[in-house]
């Protein structure tokens, strides 16, 4: 063999062993990524959270992914559950609350509009991603949340709220309503034509009724757009869907930022049932009752027994008002336990709402005077601190015929100058409810409960709605307590 061929032969064992060894790392490389793939995958799967216990797999329920938490809890109204479902995903996140019922139709009508909203929302991400592909800022939060509350009226029938929120990027990109009224008997969806009897003038006539209680709101009048307003405010029945029934009162929703400024939040028109008895259909006149013979007329209804006398006293106290709807819904909800309250009223609403003012003065209760303008008295001259004293006092006494009986400064803000102004009995109060700082129906029992004393004086301001929907909590708990309900004058006489 000469040098060529052994040359040659030398390259050819070069080449075979080169084209081996890059085979081999080839089918190494491709079996450890298929491994791990399969790897990666099991750990995944073994990872995701558990389903609870107590949750069962229910046709009625919307589809769940495995990757979704889910809960249902009983409420304290029976066959009414709360579904609660998580999603913890980078780019679509959610928390969700819905109500899972014993009527298939109404899951089924619940369960439609959490898919729609989760498809939406999905949407909507979709979208804003793409548009914002090629942006140089980092992928910010996106959220879904749909919270839900329920009232309870007249044993059978049962309103249902949806309150959903959608964040894109870190925005809140929507707040909207979705309302459902139950005949929790039947199980039937009621509508607003079945309650004005699918009468056109009876809605002309509320339509009107749900734009003057808008307009007319203190908080709201400045900010709401009255040519959108008057728009979706036509007597059409497509326009009055997102209603309830809550404490006597048909009360309509509207979107944030449908017809104001997104700041107020999500405005609401109650009205009164008594005001709309008239237009009523017959089964849900004076409220909505139950027909049957057996049936109670409201008129003979007794009244709720006067609690003895145990020594055990609680007087009611209500700041700032009063309001043209939250005041009438607390003055009702006292007489339901014979309760008597105070109400320090401030001087520049009382020829506003006059007429509160007077039928609570009728109904028994105590005004008192919390100056004209809720001013900080501390901060003013003796004569402006007159000024504030006596044009609240001549209000007051050009509606009841009488002058207030008691004072409370604003704040609780007082000094010798304010003691010595006037010789009405300046009052302050034992437990504060702070109603004013959390607006939470939930928290105003719990808050009673915890400082709760004899002779306690009670700090409440009826122009928060939650303090209304949290005060028959409160009262049936002092009742059951062997609490009576006096005036802050009766309260100190016993002092």
């Amino acid at each position: 063999m000469n040098n060529n061929d052994r040359k040659f032969g030398g390259r050819l064992i070069d080449i075979v062993l080169i084209t081996t060894i890059a085979t081999l790392t080839v089918l190494i490389i491709l079996f450890t990524t298929t491994t791990n793939e399969y790897k990666f995958q099991n750990v995944s799967a073994s990872n995701q959270p558990p389903v609870s216990q107590s949750d069962s797999v229910d046709s009625n329920l919307p589809d769940i992914s495995s990757s979704v938490i889910q809960q249902i809890q009983n409420t304290t109204i029976d066959g009414i559950r709360i579904v609660n479902e998580t999603l913890k995903d980078n780019i679509k996140p959610y928390t969700i609350q819905y109500f899972k019922t014993n009527f298939e139709s109404v899951n089924t009508v619940i369960n439609k509009y959490i898919s729609d909203s989760k498809n939406q929302y999905e949407n909507i991400v979709r979208l804003k991603n793409t548009v914002d592909k090629n942006a140089s800022t980092p992928n910010l939060l996106n959220n879904l949340n749909i919270k839900v509350e329920m009232y309870p009226h007249k044993e059978k029938y049962l309103s249902f709220v949806f309150i959903k929120n959608v964040a894109v990027k870190s925005n809140l990109y929507d707040t909207t309503i979705y309302t459902l009224f139950l005949n929790t008997e039947t199980g039937e969806l009621i509508d607003l034509q079945q309650i004005l009897n699918d009468d056109e003038k009876s809605l002309t006539s509320l339509s009107e009724k749900v734009r003057t209680t808008l307009l007319n709101n203190q908080t709201y009048h400045k900010f709401i757009n009255q040519e959108v307003l008057n728009k979706v405010t036509v007597p059409e029945w497509v326009y009055f869907q997102r209603f309830i029934i809550k404490n006597d009162a048909l009360i309509f929703y509207f979107n944030k930022g449908e017809i104001a400024d997104g700041r107020i939040g999500i405005p609401t028109a109650s009205i009164p049932l008594s005001s709309i008895d008239s237009i009523l259909s017959k089964k849900f006149k004076t409220g909505i009752t139950d027909d049957s013979a057996t049936s109670t007329p409201p008129s003979q209804t007794p009244p709720p027994p006067k609690v003895e006398s145990s020594g055990k006293r609680v007087a009611l106290t209500f700041d700032d008002g009063p309001h043209p709807t939250v005041t009438k819904n607390i003055l009702n909800i006292l007489d339901k336990y014979n309760a008597k309250a105070t109400f320090f009223i401030v001087g520049n609403r009382v020829e506003k709402n006059a007429d509160i003012i007077k039928d609570a003065f009728e109904r028994g209760h105590e005004i008192g005077n919390h100056t004209w303008n809720h001013a900080n008295l501390t901060k003013l001259s003796s004569n402006q601190i007159a000024e504030q004293i006596n044009s609240t006092n001549k209000a007051i006494k050009n509606v009841i015929g009488q002058n207030p009986t008691v004072f409370r400064p604003p704040y609780g803000a007082k000094n010798n100058q304010v003691s010595n102004a006037f010789d009405l009995p300046v009052i302050m109060w034992t437990i504060d409810t702070l109603d004013w700082k959390y607006r939470d129906a939930s928290k105003l029992l719990p808050m009673v409960k915890k400082n709760m004393h004899n002779n306690a004086i009670i700090l409440m301001h009826d122009i928060h709605s939650s303090t209304g929907d949290g005060l028959e909590s409160v009262l049936k708990y002092l009742q059951a307590e062997g609490y009576e309900f006096v005036t802050v004058s009766e309260l100190l006489e016993y002092k």
